[in-house]
């Protein structure tokens, strides 16, 4: 028989026919598990490489950005300006807001009554910090200084900006966050992505810098603010105020015993008190006292006190002060400004305590500042880096640089002088220009010309010289390396009686070589009896010697003279040995002029 040709299928090696139905069912499944697993690791090491570091994670809020709310913040600082700088630093988008939106990471920007601001962040999980900052006056470096705030809050590193902006504890101690987990490891062939560039600390120039650059002026708005026409009060917060609140800016404001505003943006008149909290742009007039505790843009006049925070225009009060920059005039009994003075102060007493100080006319000025331009009163007392120009009765520079002072008293005590022309003038630095005076001292000068002039780290000489006329004499010789005074006291042997001789000269040297100089001098001496001490002549002489070292602390001079004397007689006139010619026609006249020589010997 012939049968036809089966393949036999394998006899299963274990299992039941349940089991052997699903096989291939199984067989599939296991492969999409093992496709499914090698997808789910290709995109784990994709993600694993393109992912930033956890603390860049930490750094970005979100991929939907972050919400500022501005609430009532300074009204100097541009609310657009914060956003985009916050905006900058966290490196992700940020949209102002009105109100804060449950769910979505938001900052908060609170302005505080004393100057500082609040700022507070809230997170996607309901995590909340804030910290409180001074900012600084300028809008551009306080939105700079916020934006660094907020990314510090961000990632949760508060406390370290606090303490470098000098921040003032708070109250309560906020509760403790979570450890920030470690950076996971990367797989090969991935690359951190690069740390955050460290903010350099600004140099002492540029701090001096942004501290004489004269601020922006402000400007005439409040976010938020509700602005009306006219308001009036009776007494602060009764009025207009008590219907409208504090938070309003008016254009006109009439206010009787005092009134409340938060800003004018025109004209306000009171009787008694005017007080605005944030800002003026206008004019304040008043019987009492106008007080702006913000900046003011315009003009503030009273008969009693002027104040605000910062001036851009004119105060005209009793007196006016401002805690913070002027770029104006400030006219009264006592003018104060705590800030940089782009401008005048005109009054009894002006004391300016800023980085610079352009013009003060009074009584007495007072300028702790860096820069000091003019100062004239009767008293001016300039004190920073450099002092421009003082005139009055007293002038004291405690300065490292002082220009010109013009008084019956001057006082350097600084580095560097220019010009003092006073009858005393005290340096006790180097003088670069010179010292006209009755008196002059310097630690250093090239010219100082007096009755009595002291240069102490100068030329001191001990010169002993005689002249034709039987005058011999010693002295000190003082002075720079090219002027110098002469101080002597002598005696004079010839003629029918000897005479005390005190003289007093100045003079210039040229050296012309290592051990060669020329000295061209003028003294003037005068004669006394010595019984009476009383002054029988007196003697003009201009000289011009040359000088030799022999020994390196000793040089021997000489030279010709021309002199001129005058006498109480024409005898007394007569102190040339071989004769002289009168100034006159007659020969009896006690004024004589001839030739001599002067001989004498230096000791250094």
């Amino acid at each position: 028989m012939n049968t036809p040709d089966i393949a036999l299928l394998p006899a299963p090696l274990r299992g039941s026919p349940r089991r052997d139905r699903s096989t291939p069912a199984r067989g599939a499944g296991l492969r999409a598990g093992v496709l499914l697993l090698r997808s789910l690791a290709a995109a784990g090491a994709f993600v694993a490489v393109t992912a930033p570091p956890a603390r860049a994670l930490a750094e970005a809020p979100s991929a939907a950005g972050v919400e500022l709310v501005v609430d009532g913040a300074p009204w100097t600082l541009d609310p657009d300006a914060v956003r985009a700088a916050v905006g900058r630093e966290l490196g992700a988008s940020v949209t102002l807001a009105a109100a804060a939106t449950a769910g979505r990471p938001t900052l908060v920007l609170r302005g505080e009554p004393d100057g500082r601001v609040t700022l507070s962040y809230s997170a996607a999980d309901d995590r909340r910090i804030e910290r409180t900052i001074d900012v600084p006056e300028d809008p551009d470096r306080a939105a700079e200084a916020i934006a660094l705030l907020a990314g510090n809050l961000v990632r949760d590193e508060a406390a370290e900006l606090a303490a470098a902006f000098g921040k003032r504890p708070p109250e309560t101690t906020p509760p403790a966050q979570p450890a920030q987990p470690e950076p996971a490891a990367l797989p090969a062939g991935a690359k951190a992505a690069p740390p955050r560039a460290a903010r350099p600390a600004p140099s002492a120039q540029a701090r001096r810098a942004a501290r004489s650059a004269p601020p922006e002026p402000p400007r005439c708005e409040l976010p938020g603010a509700k602005t009306v026409r006219l308001g009036a009060d009776v007494f602060p917060f009764v009025g207009t105020s008590t219907i409208d609140g504090a938070n309003v800016v008016r254009r006109y404001s009439l206010n009787l015993a005092g009134g409340y505003t938060a800003g004018v943006t025109g004209l306000e008149l009171g009787v008694g008190v005017n007080i605005v909290s944030s800002f003026l742009c206008g004019a304040q007039f008043s019987a009492g006292a106008n007080l702006v505790l913000g900046p003011a843009r315009g003009a503030q006049l009273s008969v009693g006190l002027n104040l605000a925070r910062g001036l851009w225009g004119a105060q005209v009060g009793s007196i006016n002060v401002v805690a913070g920059p002027v770029t104006g005039a400030q006219g009264g009994a006592l003018n104060l400004a705590t800030g940089a003075v782009d401008g005048a102060q005109l009054g009894g007493i002006n004391v300016a305590a800023g980085a610079s100080t352009d013009l003060q006319i009074g009584v007495a000025n007072v300028a702790v500042s860096d820069a000091t331009d003019v100062q004239v009163g009767l008293v001016n007392l300039g004190v920073g880096a450099a002092t421009g120009v003082q005139v009055g009765l007293t002038n004291v520079a405690a300065s490292q640089s002082t220009g010109a002072q013009f008084s019956l008293a001057n006082l350097a005590a600084g580095e560097s002088t220019g010009v003092q022309i006073g009858l005393v003038n005290v340096a006790t630095g180097k003088v670069e220009g010179m010292q006209i005076g009755l008196v002059n001292y310097a630690d250093e000068s090239p010219f100082s010309f007096g009755l009595l002039n002291v240069v102490r780290n100068g030329r001191l000489h001990l010169d002993v010289w005689g002249l034709e006329s039987g005058i011999v004499m010693a002295g000190l010789k003082n002075g720079s390396d090219h002027f110098h005074n002469i101080y002597g006291i002598g005696i004079r042997m010839t003629g029918d009686r000897p005479r005390m001789v005190l003289s007093l000269g100045l003079g210039g040297r040229i050296t012309l070589g290592e051990r060669l100089y020329a000295d061209m001098d003028l003294l003037a001496y005068s004669l006394h009896e010595p019984s009476s001490i009383n002054t029988s002549a007196a003697l003009m002489q201009a000289r011009a010697v040359l000088g030799v070292r022999v020994f390196p602390e000793l040089a021997v001079f000489g030279g010709p003279s021309y002199n001129v004397a005058f006498g109480d007689t024409a005898e007394d006139a007569r102190l040339s040995p071989y004769g002289s010619v009168p100034l006159g026609i007659d020969d009896s006249d006690a004024q004589r002029r001839w030739p001599g020589v002067v001989l004498g010997v230096q000791a250094f």
